[in-house]
């Protein structure tokens, strides 16, 4: 069995290399693993070397230090996997010096002469020894400098996962998972000498599994990486890996101690195995969330994926809303790269979009993108659609802040605006009035003639009813006097008489209204100016009603019996500005049409509260 061990450890590793020097552009791949496969063929064989002549001897003596050609030219591998290449001129120096110290360190093991005489008693190494001392350090240093060449092997497949996406990433998830290899022959190995009693089968079975299964996962890495998922196979490995390595350790720490305290090994066995029985389903659950968690993200624990999500739109600023719902997506499902599409939906290949739907709304898409070589399981994807529901709440909050914001900023642009017009009438418009009154009047003081004196007055007078008019052409503009005088009920009549002549307007509603908001009455007031106006102009309708009603909030209806339109309505100015004062206040202003020759409707809804901001918007129908 030994032998056959041998021949596998070393046949499969040399298959390999050839292999890969054939099928793949990976030379230097391919000759460590054929030097890997000599190395095992070698070191193993000659360990079951049991001559004593010279040949042997030198045998021994050289394999002294050789073991750790078992895992060199695997750790050496491990640098170049995927491309053949070393990360940097910096890793070129590392493991040159990792190198070097396996020479020191097998020229060291194998001039130790104390070694050699320890297994061969009486005898002198046949190649030759080094003085004590200098065998000792070239030992020491040498075993150091591997030591670092293995640990920086981790760190160097650590750096390249980091960074690596699509192919390099699944090729080096390939041998992160034959690495898995490596510790868990150590620990058969551990456990076969501390508690099995060095049974020579067993150590030659896990240093066997550990010759093979890495160079094939390496060679997989290479050839086939998308043989199948490697982060399924990835995570339930390191999940039963863990638990073994858990519950071995579990077992031996409760027999030594029961050994320790009782005396015997019986009770302790039997103690060691009701605890193990005890603990591997809890045990079991626990290292497969953990570790799904770290590989996949929080696809088997959606409440926590949902948590999250809420924790980070909780912490987050407004500005900053959409940026936290994207990078806790990306958390969730262990993907790089998550954002929320408002354009045009393009199915790029990798991508996976969920729409966003808010009440019928759409509010765009959640999109992310898969790494090549990962595909969406079921899980994956009922955790994305629950995600995407609590962000599509979140993003239409955070573009009704957009537009709230963009709203305010119009408004106080337009009170500036205002303002500015304001100042401009009554210095251009008022004030030369009034300076031209003064001057008449002085004028007219100073004459003696009573027919000039008269004139200027006149003059005064004249100047004195035009600033009075130009006065109150700016109080109509800011809110008309006849709502002040008459009622918003009595205004409106009050121009709509003003546009009848060929067409009939008829304006109905309560015979009292309550007391209404003064922004809610001017907006009213010109949303129905605005609309007769248009009804007057370019409806050619015979009879317009214009219906209002109090039902929570003020509702204005103008429906007329004109040509209507043929084709869907779009925002002109008037239109637009109709809208636009209805938004203001949080109501909604829409413009129907009915059937073509059937004439417009235009329907506002104001409330007469303080609402949340919501976007008006004006909607075409046939």
């Amino acid at each position: 069995m030994v032998y056959g061990a041998v021949a596998v450890g070393a046949g499969v590793p040399l298959a390999l290399g050839i292999l890969l020097a054939l099928r793949s552009a990976q030379r230097r791949i391919a000759w460590l693993l054929l030097a890997h496969g000599v190395s095992v063929g070698l070191l193993l064989g000659a360990s079951r070397t049991t001559g004593t002549g010279t040949s042997a001897q030198a045998l021994d003596q050289l394999a002294q230090g050789g073991w750790i050609l078992l895992f060199l030219w695997l750790v050496l591998v491990a640098y170049l996997v995927p491309d053949g290449h070393l990360l940097s001129a910096g890793w070129r120096s590392w493991v040159g010096a990792g190198v070097v110290g396996a020479v020191l360190f097998v020229v060291g093991a194998a001039g130790d002469a104390d070694s050699f005489r320890e297994e061969h008693p009486g005898q002198d190494p046949p190649l030759g020894a080094l003085p004590q001392p200098l065998a000792d350090v070239l030992g020491v240093v040498g075993l150091a400098l591997v030591v670092l060449l293995f640990i920086g092997s981790a760190i160097a497949v650590g750096a390249r996962l980091k960074s690596a996406v699509g192919v390099v990433r699944t090729q080096l998830l390939w041998l992160v998972w034959g690495a898995v290899a490596v510790p868990l022959g150590l620990m058969v190995g551990w456990t076969n000498h501390f508690l099995l009693g060095d049974h020579d089968w067993l150590t030659y079975a896990a240093l066997t599994v550990v010759a093979v299964a890495l160079p094939s996962v390496i060679a997989i890495a290479v050839l086939r990486h998308q043989l199948f998922d490697i982060q399924v196979v990835l995570s339930r490995t390191l999940t039963y890996a863990a638990l073994m390595v858990g519950l071995v350790v579990v077992y031996a720490l409760v027999l030594f101690a029961a050994e320790r305290v009782g005396g015997t090994s019986t009770l302790g066995g039997l103690l060691a195995v009701g605890v193990v029985a005890v603990a591997v389903s809890p045990a079991h659950s626990w290292l497969r969330r953990r570790i799904e968690r770290a590989v996949y993200g929080y696809r088997s624990d959606p409440h926590r994926a949902l948590r999250l999500l809420a924790d980070r739109a909780e912490a987050a600023h407004a500005e900053t809303l959409s940026a936290s719902i994207t990078d806790a997506v990306a958390e969730a499902l262990r993907v790089e790269k998550v954002w929320v599409d408002t354009g045009n939906a393009i199915h790029e290949e990798h991508v996976v979009r969920v729409p966003l739907r808010h009440r019928g709304q759409e509010l765009g898409d959640l999109a992310l993108e898969v790494p090549p070589g990962r595909r969406l399981s079921l899980a994956d994807m009922s955790l994305l659609d629950d995600l995407a529901r609590y962000a599509t709440v979140l993003v239409k909050a955070s573009q009704a802040g957009d537009q709230l914001r963009v709203s305010r900023s119009r408004i106080v642009a337009g009170r500036e605006e205002e303002r500015r017009r304001l100042r401009r009438d009554l210095h251009d418009g008022i004030g030369p009035s009034l300076a031209a009154i003064v001057l008449m009047l002085n004028a007219a003081g100073s004459r003696t003639d009573s027919t000039e004196r008269s004139a200027l007055l006149d003059e005064a007078r004249a100047e004195a009813k035009d600033a009075i008019a130009e006065v109150r052409r700016l109080v109509d503009d800011l809110r008309p006097a006849a709502i002040d005088e008459v009622g918003l009920l009595g205004a409106i009549r009050q121009r709509a008489m003003g546009l009848s002549g060929e067409l009939a307007i008829e304006v109905t509603g309560p015979t009292a209204l309550p007391a209404l908001p003064a922004a809610v009455e001017v907006a009213a007031y010109r949303i129905a100016s605005e609309a007769m106006t248009n009804v007057a102009r370019h409806s050619g309708a015979s009879r317009c009603r214009v219906t209002i009603a109090v039902n929570g909030s003020l509702e204005l209806t103008i429906a007329d019996n004109g040509h209507g339109v043929e084709q869907p309505i779009h925002g002109g100015l008037g239109w637009t500005s109709m809208r636009e004062r209805a938004a203001e206040l949080g109501g909604t202003c829409t413009i129907s049409s009915r059937t073509p020759n059937e004439g417009l409707i235009v329907h506002a809804i104001l409330p007469l509260h303080d609402t949340p901001h919501q976007p008006a918007d004006i909607k075409a129908e046939r």
